[in-house]
């Protein structure tokens, strides 16, 4: 499917319907952005009375400064999860051709169930995406250290071939961020299915989608610029990206 189809077939099933899966879609990311705004207010009132010094927030030095950002991070996760499950929900209840049975909203992000393999598949893709970090992360030090010390031509030749590792592994973490970005409509496709095969499921699916997927952002990535039409365009984004 073009990309003009299918944002054009998007906005056909937003009909009289824009509004209410606007809201549904933009509460995982006013939830997120609620709680790191709550945690960035914590640490400048630990800054204006002097419980730590501006280094701390980086250093993790600070045990009340990492306190505080072990408890939003998973307030934030046991918050977001649900609504996140809650709006994949949603969207594929709009494009699904035989209609899935309306529930409620509420009732979807407050039954336990749901509940649990959200939280769950939160947490197996930010394992999945820590791990997929982990070479760039790795060739980025050796790359940045072999640039420090390097003298002779053997050293410097190595500090090449560690810059295009690191652009390399940063590329495959891209796309596996992509791809992982599914995990949520997959979840609610399959119910049955246990989260971490959703997972695998989800990684080998997205295998020759992520293009399209990339075509899309980039088609909507200049109307994206504008916030004040972010609450009209994110569901058709997330319309067509169901699709």
């Amino acid at each position: 499917m073009r990309i003009r189809e299918l944002t054009g077939f998007s906005r056909s099933l937003l009909k009289g319907r824009r509004f209410r899966t606007a809201m549904v879609c933009i509460l995982p990311i006013a939830s997120g952005l609620f709680f790191r705004t709550a945690e960035a207010c914590v640490y400048s009132l630990m800054l204006y009375f002097g419980e730590m010094k501006p280094i701390e927030l980086f250093s993790g030095r600070n045990r009340a400064q990492l306190a505080i950002a072990v408890f939003f991070t998973i307030a934030r996760w046991t918050v977001s999860a649900p609504l996140v499950y809650g709006a994949a929900f949603r969207l594929c209840a709009i494009t699904s051709e035989k209609g899935k049975p309306q529930r409620r909203f509420s009732d979807i992000i407050l039954s336990r169930r749901c509940f649990r393999r959200s939280l769950a598949a939160q947490l197996w893709v930010k394992l999945f995406s820590a791990a997929a970090l982990l070479p760039t992360i790795f060739f980025g030090t050796t790359a940045y250290s072999l640039f420090v010390t390097g003298r002779t031509a053997g050293e410097l030749f190595m500090t090449a071939h560690a810059i295009v590792l690191t652009v390399v592994s940063a590329f495959m973490w891209l796309t596996v961020r992509l791809s992982l970005g599914a995990v949520p409509l997959f979840l609610v496709k399959f119910p049955k299915m246990s989260v971490f095969r959703v997972i695998i499921g989800t990684l080998c699916f997205m295998k020759g989608r992520r293009r399209t997927l990339m075509r899309l952002l980039a088609a909507y990535t200049p109307l994206l610029l504008s916030v004040a039409a972010v609450p009209y365009i994110l569901p058709e984004i997330m319309t067509a990206y169901s699709l």
